[in-house]
């Protein structure tokens, strides 16, 4: 959800804003019409941000990664008050049954989300919210019990196992533009490319193009084809390869469908736990660069670009496909090196150059002599 399309180059200041749901009401603060809200901090991710200023705001104690995204937007300044221009990406919570808020919060009221007639965008967000319903729960409760069910898988890779450095990230974010440019460096790095066909392969039929045509039905199998095909593209690469995507990019997307409502909680939990086995089975990446770009750019992208299927994607969606990528990628910094580029505003060089410093020591002898050492990071 984008509101007030931004200008070109946003305001530095981006907030992370948390709603609080009981039965059909949500928590607002007294003095204003808008949930608890922080500015994150270079290297901080939102919904962490989010977590924390419902902590200091009500005292609620929100797991980060129980909090469910519902969109993003563009205020504009609100020249009355004195708020400055600011990008908004909204996450919800639910609180469990047993230690559902009845009391009074100190300072907030609970407000009917019927009677936000004047509330606009929070009105919005809160009737997704109230959507999301009992029988959807976060995607980490599902995980959690998937991991629960499954207990201990040994870990099957050896040393001398394949091990790669991995490029993920959400559509039209610059890739396949930065593989493609490193690859004909004749670096002697091996170029893995995506490999999951998008109206391609044989007889440009698979569940994956079904999907992006418009059959939702398609959605589940399409995850567990692209999952084999994201398996097959790991084992490919050596130990010195770099891939352009691979199974965690297959999570990514699994969250984003279950959390747009194409797949069902128990159609997430069967996909998650063929998941959750064949990671434990492939070695880890030896690193992870995450590419990310403010909603606006990607989607501007795809419009130069012109693909078919990706002319029903909503800005929404992008939002939503962009942040399930920043929590996976969370989620892997607990276990490899994982390192942020956001290419909002780089040219594929500049994203090529600072690829080159991120790679690894073991790469290093296919470091670009053309790379600027001054440049500064992000």
């Amino acid at each position: 959800m984008l509101t007030d399309p931004p200008p070109r180059h946003r305001s530095a200041r981006t907030d992370a804003c948390c709603l609080v749901l009981d039965g059909d009401r949500i928590l607002l603060p007294e003095s204003r019409a808008e949930p608890p809200s922080a500015t994150v901090a270079p290297g901080t991710s939102y919904r962490r941000t989010a977590a924390t200023a419902l902590a200091r705001d009500s005292g609620l104690r929100a797991p980060a990664e129980q909090l469910v995204h519902l969109g993003e937007l563009y205020a504009a300044a609100d020249r009355g008050s004195g708020m400055p221009a600011r990008n908004l990406r909204v996450f919800g919570w639910r609180p469990p049954v047993r230690s559902t808020p009845r009391t009074t919060v100190p300072g907030h009221r609970w407000v009917a989300v019927d009677r936000l007639a004047d509330a606009g965008w929070l009105r919005g967000l809160a009737a997704e919210l109230v959507g999301f319903s009992k029988d959807r729960p976060p995607p980490t409760v599902i995980e959690s019990a998937a991991h629960r069910l499954i207990g201990e898988v040994p870990v099957l890779d050896r040393p001398d196992a394949p091990a790669a450095v991995v490029v993920l990230g959400p559509p039209a974010v610059g890739k396949s533009t930065l593989l493609n440019r490193f690859a004909a460096q004749d670096t002697g790095i091996e170029h893995i490319p995506d490999i999951v066909p998008v109206n391609r392969g044989p007889g440009r039929d698979n569940h994956l193009t079904r999907y992006l045509l418009g059959d939702g039905s398609a959605a589940f199998l399409c995850q567990l084809e692209t999952l084999l095909l994201r398996v097959l593209q790991n084992l490919r690469t050596g130990r010195a390869g770099v891939l352009d995507q691979d199974v965690h990019s297959s999570l990514a997307y699994a969250k984003a469908l279950y959390l747009n409502g194409d797949l069902s909680a128990h159609q997430y939990e069967a996909y998650y736990r063929y998941h959750h086995l064949v990671t434990a089975m492939l070695p880890p990446p030896t690193a992870v660069v995450h590419l990310t770009a403010r909603t606006e750019v990607l989607m501007r992208r795809m419009r130069g670009r012109n693909r078919k299927l990706e002319r029903t994607f909503t800005s929404r969606y992008v939002a939503l496909v962009a942040q399930c990528f920043e929590d996976v990628a969370e989620e892997l910094a607990a276990r490899v090196p994982v390192h942020h580029v956001d290419a909002s505003e780089l040219s594929p060089q500049d994203v090529l150059n600072r690829f080159h410093r991120l790679l690894p020591d073991a790469y290093a002898h296919a470091s670009d002599p053309d790379t600027d050492p001054e440049e500064s990071a992000p």
